[in-house]
């Protein structure tokens, strides 16, 4: 059995997330991919067992396991006996290599006999988004992201349902992706979550690996590349829209993330990156 739903990217490319593909494959193939992947990929086992090899290295990926490959690390895996039979999510997203190594994804991380209840859920609930192109890809962003978090908690041997600290952090994330064209505080964040400001930045950055304005910043060039590519908007009325009170201040912040202005950006096109 062999089911995959592999979306036709359109302005979803732009945000920090977006699927590319996700599956459930029973019995897995032979896969060896010289090149790697071009996007990042979970997969879980179901069923059976299976064999990684990354370079020299050698996994067993069993029941239970869950297997993280950062895109273009040559790999090969192969079931080893019996039925393997595998779910994946592959992904990718705008400045995302660089946010999923600040989240210390870097190379292959495998967990084994791992509790995947709660990503497992995350799992269907992306299968059943994924089919809907037109009017599911800011879900399927947030549920990826929170794929990741979770993940990284796996591999890390935490249980994030009863970590308080990554429940503060994750609900702030959830906040600030909803409302990241309003001007968000470092004080707004930390009076919703009902800690200390600096308290929340603590738990923020040892969950996430960057500061909360860092993260806004990101969410909200993000969002300008949208509109500068797909509308006729001023930049100074974008800069508004995106909460800048000064369109000075705006072109800072994109030309550190992007390394071009603005209106360099629109003038040609995005494909100066």
């Amino acid at each position: 059995m062999y089911n995959a739903v592999y979306p036709v990217p359109g302005n979803e490319t732009k945000l920090p997330f977006y699927l590319s593909g996700i599956g459930r494959t029973s019995p897995e193939f032979h896969i060896k991919r010289d090149s790697g992947l071009s996007s990042h990929q979970f997969l879980f086992t179901k069923k059976g067992r299976g064999i990684l090899i990354v370079k020299d290295r050698r996994y067993t990926l069993e029941k239970n396991s869950l297997l993280y490959l950062p895109p273009g690390l040559p790999h090969e895996y192969y079931p080893e006996s019996g039925e393997w039979s595998t779910c994946w999510i592959v992904f990718r997203g705008d400045m995302l290599t660089d946010i999923m190594k600040k989240m210390g994804f870097e190379r292959e991380m495998i967990a084994a006999n791992a509790d995947l209840t709660g990503f497992e859920k995350l799992y269907n609930r992306l299968s059943g988004l994924a089919a809907d192109n037109l009017h599911s890809s800011k879900k399927c962003s947030l549920l990826i992201y929170e794929a990741v978090l979770l993940a990284g908690d796996i591999f890390n041997g935490k249980k994030s349902a009863d970590n308080t600290g990554n429940m503060i952090v994750d609900e702030a994330v959830r906040y600030i992706n909803e409302h990241c064209c309003a001007d968000i505080s470092l004080n707004e964040l930390s009076e919703l979550s009902g800690v200390s400001p600096q308290y929340f930045g603590r738990l923020f950055r040892e969950r996430l690996n960057m500061r909360p304005m860092e993260y806004i910043a990101r969410i909200k060039v993000s969002q300008a590349k949208i509109m500068l590519l797909d509308s006729k908007i001023p930049i100074s009325e974008i800069s508004e829209k995106l909460g800048y009170t000064s369109p000075t201040y705006f072109g800072i912040v994109f030309r550190k993330y992007e390394g071009i202005s603005p209106s360099e950006f629109r003038k040609n096109k995005g494909t100066v990156i």
